[in-house]
């Protein structure tokens, strides 16, 4: 008789499972969504700090050029004006011209100098990125040069933003990835 009181359990275990394996899924979706958008910030890190370390190291000859350069100029100029207009004046003379035409020479020389790395950040960005989880052409870079490449303020600015989509269900959004790495010039100065 008590037997027929008593309740059946069948199926406890299934009902336990639909309602616990939506949250459990969730979770898992999010965790992984997580870490793919980690590898990725990892991998942009990488490829800025690395390009800028790069670029600094490697300026000291153009530095040497630029120093060259600017007092070859110096000298024929002094000469062929009997030392009446130096290099300095022209100089002077020239951001003054451009600054009243509203030109600025060194947003182009950034924004050729943004053209000219982007392919070393993707190299990097790539090899920082060994599965191929991510894009490397979606890569935005830019780059602020210093106006000249000796002196104690001579720095080197990358900047590279990455957009990575949230692969989650119901969700359609992009979050865009932002790094920048700020390295002085090794120009011997």
């Amino acid at each position: 008789m008590l037997k027929k009181f008593r309740r059946s359990e069948d199926g406890s275990l299934t009902l336990e499972a639909a309602m616990v394996m939506p949250v459990f899924l969730l979770f898992v979706v999010f965790l992984a969504t997580i870490i793919r958008i980690s590898v990725a910030d990892m991998a942009l890190r990488n490829a800025v700090n690395d390009t800028a370390e790069v670029v600094a190291a490697h300026v000291y000859p153009a530095a040497l050029l630029e120093k060259g350069v600017n007092d070859a100029l110096d000298s024929k100029i002094k000469a062929y004006t009997r030392s009446v207009i130096s290099l300095d004046d022209i100089k002077t003379l020239a951001n003054s011209v451009l600054k009243e035409l509203d030109i600025s020479i060194m947003d182009y020389v950034n924004g050729l100098a943004g053209n000219i790395l982007t392919s070393p950040v993707q190299s990097k960005f790539e090899q920082s990125n060994k599965d191929a989880l991510f894009n490397k052409d979606k890569l935005k870079v830019e780059v602020e040069l210093p106006s000249s490449l000796s002196g104690g303020e001579a720095y080197v600015e990358i900047k590279a933003s990455y957009e990575v989509s949230i692969t989650a269900p119901f969700v359609n959004k992009k979050i865009t990835l932002h790094k920048k790495a700020y390295e002085r010039l090794w120009s011997g100065a």
